[in-house]
């Protein structure tokens, strides 16, 4: 049997050199049949003609119900130099309209005309499952719009809502000010507008750090086998890696810091879709010595580099959710696995060797001292023999941990991301800002609300990193980024978890609402730490105290206080948002 890393990478050389001048279209969206029932009443109340207006961005829209949570054709917003903004609109009709197309308002402010972007928002399937285990079978589906889409093509069945998504990146280096920009819904047929709307962008002089340099601790757990599996790519050719790159800059530009790698075959047993192929070969020569094969290992790591994913390298695992390590036998000409567990000589012997190597490669290379070897949700017991037979091998080397808080672990994991409601004591907390260790938490299928699921409330999403901030968390963790289904942008179940626990961003690559709404609890977890700086240097007590109040409302990991996130989102915003002085219109 041929070595599979020698095959891949002959694979990988081929196909660089054939498609370097391509890439794949992506699959188009066919939206999916809409389940239930229609309620014609409540659009005999609706006004004839096209409905337009601006909406909270808090909750999802039914395709076939009147919103009831629009706001005007007018709207103003604070914001700092270096946002993201997201805006939403929903348009609607009791009418079919067709020929329709969704513009940038013409009347945009000049400085911000390349800089804002709108298409329309996607219709896919979900569910009210909200736990972990086997996904049931037997639960009403309906649709769900979190597919934000660069189309901008509109037409309206009779009593129809169609909700609409204005991204706006507020240059850094603007003059404060207020601009304008908004939405134009354009008439082929009549060749005018017909209806638009206005939003007022009063930019405050306070300024975002780049995202490189948030300094929120942020990690999304990466697949890159589920690009390679739907758009039939060879992993790791230059064409599968030009597929990556949006979808991992979009990362970076929410504060991404952590490249996630494989060591050994499939850390996660039959949680994932696609099997995660290791990136480094491990083979057993004849003689019983170990030898590695780190390339596609650098070029992934190499290929991270450039999307702007540079702070750390977490590599799995030392301790798989089957315990089964898969090594390449040149004797047998096969693939054989290693059946053990973490307190045996066998165990030992293997990683003794292997990160005695790795750590030899990832100096050479310049990587040492941002790798770390990473465990998800192992045990204490598991975790204590990992780190003993990892010191012995090289001594200081990193581990980090998403799992159960253990005082045990507290001042041996240099990244520990510790479940959601649980916390660090106050002294281990202090201990480990003081070293520079990371500190974070995570949440996952375990928790209904707060999330960032398919059937989350968006608003729900802003929540989750001030809570980070409030509870004094380096930052968060999820496990999944883009571990798409079979069918990712028409059905967010899968046959485990909650709906869209598996991925956050869509086939294209596009966006979604829940992880834009992120993005905005992201850049509120940066304002929070750049207002406490401030403060705190100019001895600001009565500002201080204003800021941890209104902090204070994000301590909870309630689901009471999770459906409470819109109103308290905004409410933060007020105090996060103060203008320093008067601004003049741009």
């Amino acid at each position: 049997m041929k070595n599979y890393m020698l095959s891949l990478l002959m694979s990988v050389a081929f196909l660089s050199a054939a498609y370097a001048q391509t890439k794949p279209e992506p699959r188009p969206y066919i939206e999916p049949e809409t389940p239930g029932t229609l309620d014609a009443l409540p659009w005999l109340q609706v006004p004839e003609g096209l409905q337009l207006g601006w909406a909270l961005a808090d909750y999802h829209h039914e395709r076939h119900t009147v919103p009831i949570d629009v706001v005007g054709k007018d709207t103003t917003l604070t914001v700092w130099k270096g946002e993201r903004i997201g805006l939403q609109a929903v348009v609607y009709s009791r009418e079919p309209m067709d020929d329709l197309e969704i513009r940038v308002a013409k009347a945009t402010s000049k400085p911000l005309r390349t800089q804002v972007q709108c298409g329309l928002m996607r219709y896919l399937i979900t569910d009210g499952f909200q736990a972990c285990g086997d996904h049931p079978t037997d639960l009403p589906a309906y649709l769900v719009d979190d597919i934000i889409d660069d189309a901008t093509d509109l037409s309206i069945n009779s009593c129809e809502t169609r909700p609409i998504w204005l991204n706006i990146e507020v240059p850094s280096h603007i003059t404060a000010g207020s601009y304008i920009t908004g939405i134009d819904i354009y008439s082929r047929k009549e060749q005018k507008v017909i209806a638009n709307l206005c939003a007022q962008i009063d930019i405050i002089d306070r300024a975002l750090p780049q995202p490189k340099d948030y300094t929120i601790h942020l990690n999304f757990w990466m697949q890159p086998y589920a690009a390679s599996r739907y758009y039939d790519l060879v992993p790791y050719s230059q064409e599968h890696l030009e597929t990556l790159r949006p979808y991992m800059q979009l990362l970076a530009r929410a504060g991404q810091k952590v490249a996630t790698a494989i060591l050994f075959y499939e850390p996660w047993g039959v949680q994932s879709h696609d099997k995660f192929q290791p990136m480094i070969e491990t083979s057993r020569k004849a003689d019983g010595s170990w030898a590695y094969n780190y390339d596609i290992f650098d070029r992934w790591i190499s290929f991270l580099e450039t999307c702007g994913i540079d702070r750390q390298i977490n590599c799995f695992s030392m301790v798989p959710w089957d315990m089964s390590f898969r090594y390449y036998d040149e004797v047998s000409k096969s693939y054989r696995a290693l059946q053990t567990t973490t307190d045996t000589e066998e165990y030992k012997e293997l990683w003794t060797s292997f990160l005695q190597s790795f750590a030899s490669h990832l100096k050479a290379k310049g990587w040492y001292d941002k790798t770390t070897i990473a465990m998800d949700e192992r045990a204490l017991k598991d975790m204590l023999n990992a780190y003993e037979v990892a010191q012995a091998a090289v001594p200081g080397i990193k581990l980090s941990l998403a799992g159960n808080y253990h005082p045990e672990l507290a001042d041996k994991v240099f990244d520990y991301c510790i479940a959601y409601g649980q916390h660090f004591t106050e002294e281990e907390l202090s201990a480990r800002k003081a070293k520079g260790w990371i500190s974070t938490t995570y949440n996952c299928c375990s928790e209904a609300a707060p999330n960032i699921l398919a059937n989350s409330e968006p608003a729900e999403a802003t929540y989750v990193p001030l809570y980070c901030a409030a509870n004094h968390f380096d930052g968060y963790l999820r496990w999944a980024w883009m571990n798409w289904p079979d069918n990712p942008l028409c059905d967010s179940r899968f046959r485990m978890f909650s709906p869209g626990d598996t991925y956050s961003i869509y086939p294209g690559p596009r966006s979604s609402q829940r992880f834009e709404r992120f993005i905005h609890g992201i850049e509120a977890f940066e304002k929070v730490n750049v207002l406490r700086k401030e403060y705190k240097a100019r001895g600001n007590e009565t500002a201080l105290q204003e800021l941890e109040t209104a902090l204070s409302q994000f301590l909870s990991s309630d689901i009471e206080q999770a459906e409470k996130a819109g109103p308290l989102y905004r409410d933060i915003l007020k105090v996060l948002n103060k203008p320093k002085q008067k601004l003049k219109r741009r």
